[in-house]
């Protein structure tokens, strides 16, 4: 399908989606898995995030329920499963944080300060929450 196609919410897959709903918001997130060009709205950008954190929890703690006697996060079962999703969705949350960040009219490259831990995570984690800016067009191709 082509990024001119409209989705069920009625935008194109090529615009940002504001407001997108939670089933629409991991669709797109898994048919723009390495489009790192454009633009993604909020509601895409967090519904995706606590998807992702809700699925890695639940990886970790499942097989905690096989093991009871291990302490917890320390299953060798559930760290190789968080892991292997981490890995998987790796490609897809770097292109969503970068479409999303060009929302906001800022570079993708803004998603380096991940390599400096705590404040850089911190500052990111503000910069996703900036509002749609008019000028963040200039991202999309």
């Amino acid at each position: 399908m082509s990024d001119d196609s409209v989705q069920p919410g009625g935008i194109a897959l090529r615009d940002p989606f504001p407001g997108a709903p939670f089933p629409e918001a991991v669709r797109r997130f898994w048919r723009k898995y390495t489009v790192f060009t454009g633009r993604a709205s909020r509601s895409e950008f967090w519904w995706w995030w606590l998807t992702s954190f809700a699925i890695g929890l639940v990886l970790q703690l499942v097989p905690q329920v096989f093991t009871p006697d291990a302490p917890l996060f320390e299953n060798p079962v559930g760290a190789y499963l968080f892991m292997i999703w981490t890995l998987g969705t790796l490609v897809g949350s770097l292109a969503l944080g970068a479409r999303r960040l060009h929302d906001a009219n800022l570079s993708g490259f803004w998603q380096f300060l991940h390599l400096a831990f705590g404040i850089g995570s911190l500052v990111l984690f503000v910069l996703f929450l900036l509002p749609s800016h008019p000028k963040g067009v200039r991202f999309d191709v």
